[in-house]
């Protein structure tokens, strides 16, 4: 699948690759403020790189960690929260609070029958961990793409 993310560095106007072939080779990353909790949203692209094909069918799906440990104790409530949102604009609160963690988007068709579309489709993830979050590293968090590929023309 010619299907990659993206996230757009504005430091140095450029957009670098989080994924290829569909795996992660360049993890999303946010930080948190663990002790108090801390929600971070991140906006990223998913691209078509190879204009001889288009997609239908595409499904996007956060996958949140199961639980986190607060102090020495598995809390069952005290999850990681992973949303995402199909849109360009930065989603409000109450667009994010009617979203639960680990749902599925499924986006408009990239590209037709006719050409295949090369432009960065905008997604926005949101991140949370629960008050009282040791200080870790969090690899579990992903997202998982799937899409129908077609060649242009026929």
């Amino acid at each position: 699948m010619a299907l990659n993310l993206y996230e757009y560095d504005e430091d140095n106007n450029q957009y670098l690759q989080i994924s290829e072939d569909g795996l992660h080779t360049n993890p999303i990353k946010t930080s948190h403020n663990g002790t108090n909790g801390e929600t971070v949203e991140k906006k990223v692209y998913l691209k078509n790189e190879d204009a001889n094909f288009y997609y239908t069918d595409i499904i996007v799906t956060s996958i949140p960690a199961r639980k986190v440990k607060v102090g020495d104790i598995n809390y069952p409530e005290a999850f990681i929260s992973y949303k995402i949102i199909n849109q360009d604009s930065q989603p409000t609160e109450n667009q994010w609070l009617s979203i639960r963690s680990g749902n599925e988007v499924e986006m408009e068709d990239i590209g037709d029958a006719s050409a295949g579309d090369t432009s960065y489709k905008p997604i926005w993830i949101q991140v949370g961990i629960p008050t009282g979050t040791r200080v870790q590293t969090i690899r579990d968090v992903s997202i998982s793409l799937q899409a129908k590929s077609n060649p242009v023309g026929v």
